[in-house]
């Protein structure tokens, strides 16, 4: 049983090994897979699918609704009223059957207003299936440099732990030849230890970054994926106010909000001229029937089948929606609130949107001093790193403060890669909430 269990155990594993692929992605390989795969944009796919079929049919509202219908029934005299006596049960029974189509044709001002609103939401989900993928795009590029960033500093750990070994070797052997206390040998093991934690738990969020990378992308989580690229960017200075005047109304939510406004106008619309104003119904109908007895029950053989055909036009008006307070009158006044309320929402969503512009903007040119100051920060703290190890190996300075300028250079670089990824986040977040491409906006 153990080696059956081994033998299934061993199987999945290799099963794994096989479905898994390699790849090495840029960032643009891996946006073009994640909008190729992702499944969250997959199902807003699906969503104005639906909504593109309901505006390309909407011509069937002029087409009329048709039935058609069958049936028989049987019927047996038990009591007579002419002098005769009861029959017996069934022996002059009665059948009957008939069938029947018909077509009917409601034609009403409404139906030119609800087919306007059926491509106003058409042209709501193109924008709103553009969000997810713009979106989706931003998302995607944004952990791409969130791993390298998470990549550099596991680097950066890893070679701080190496350099501590080192100084602990040293210590161990400097101690073995009587040129060092034990303490300082205590002291090197303590800083090894005290840099593991931290470089675990660096490790493992890049784990945990790495498969919700992987989910973005819709790729198997157990794929290997090798990321090409640095966070190496350019610095731009950016007016926030020019970019509000220029991009602002291009806005998806924006625009989106001008579709639903404008869908909700035109049902309330429809609303009014389906309750005031005549429906033109144009109706057909046709039957074919007939009976095996008379009216007194006397069986005869099927004589009387016969059909008809009926023609009809008629007018309705149903103006109780022009009576204030009725139901109709009502839903029209609520339709026009809501309307109201989605005006205000537009333009509290406008100056929502320059503040949020400028907020990117302000935390772009704090993100650009930080990666300015740090980068002389970070040569500066390398090299009295570098100096202060050379001094305690010549005897000049203690291990403590080799210690101490190494933590001083790990900070300088963790702060320094963390202001590079901000900064390229920032210009991810400001590309989406402009809605414009980056080369251009920052070109101007």
């Amino acid at each position: 049983m153990k080696k059956i269990l081994f033998i299934a155990i061993a199987a999945a594993i290799i099963a794994g090994a096989i479905g898994a692929e390699t790849m090495t992605l840029t960032v643009n390989q891996a946006v073009e897979l994640a909008v190729t795969q992702n499944l969250g944009l997959k199902q807003s796919g699906i969503d104005l699918r639906t909504k593109e079929r309901a505006k390309d049919t909407a011509w069937n509202a002029f087409l009329p609704s048709m039935n058609i219908s069958a049936g028989f029934n049987g019927a047996n005299q038990i009591f007579t009223d002419y002098g005769q006596a009861a029959p017996i049960i069934g022996q002059t029974s009665s059948l009957r059957f008939n069938t029947g189509i018909g077509i009917s044709l409601p034609i009403n001002a409404a139906v030119g207003t609800g087919i306007k609103q059926l491509v106003t939401d058409y042209e709501a989900g193109i924008l709103d299936y553009e969000d997810a993928q713009k979106q989706l795009e931003r998302d995607v590029r944004k952990q791409f440099y969130l791993l390298l960033g998470r990549e550099e500093n596991i680097r950066i750990q890893q070679a701080n732990i190496d350099l501590a070994e080192k100084r602990l070797n040293q210590a161990r052997n400097n101690f073995a030849n009587g040129l060092a206390p034990e303490l300082e040998v205590l002291s090197a093991e303590v800083t090894v230890a005290n840099f593991q934690p931290s470089y675990d738990g660096a490790v493992a969020d890049y784990e945990s970054q790495l498969l919700f990378f992987k989910f973005l992308l819709g790729t198997d989580r157990n794929d290997k994926i090798t990321l090409d690229g640095n966070l190496d960017t350019e610095l731009f200075t950016l007016d926030s106010e020019k970019l509000i005047n220029t991009y602002l109304p291009g806005r998806l939510d924006l625009r989106n909000l001008d579709k639903q406004i404008q869908a909700m106008e035109y049902s309330k619309s429809t609303v009014g001229r389906n309750s005031n104003t005549p429906t033109l119904t144009l109706g057909y109908n046709y039957g074919y029937g007939g009976s095996n007895s008379d009216y007194k029950g006397t069986v005869v053989p099927w004589g009387d089948l016969n059909d008809n055909s009926e023609f009809s036009l008629s007018l309705n008006w149903k103006f109780d929606g022009l009576i204030p307070g009725s139901e109709t009158d009502v839903q029209l006044k609520e339709l026009q609130d809501g309307i109201d309320n989605m005006n205000l929402g537009k333009q509290i969503a406008l100056d929502n949107a320059g503040i949020e512009i400028t907020n990117y903007v302000n935390k772009l040119a704090t993100s650009r001093r930080t990666i300015e100051a740090n980068t002389s920060s970070v040569e500066l703290a390398r090299r009295n790193y570098e100096l202060t190890e050379e001094a305690y190996n010549v005897g000049t300075r203690e291990l403590l403060d080799v210690e101490s300028a190494q933590n001083d250079y790990l900070a300088a670089a963790q702060q320094l890669l963390l202001a590079k990824y901000e900064y390229i986040a920032g210009l991810l977040d400001l590309e989406y909430a402009l809605n414009a491409p980056m080369d251009e906006f920052l070109n101007q």
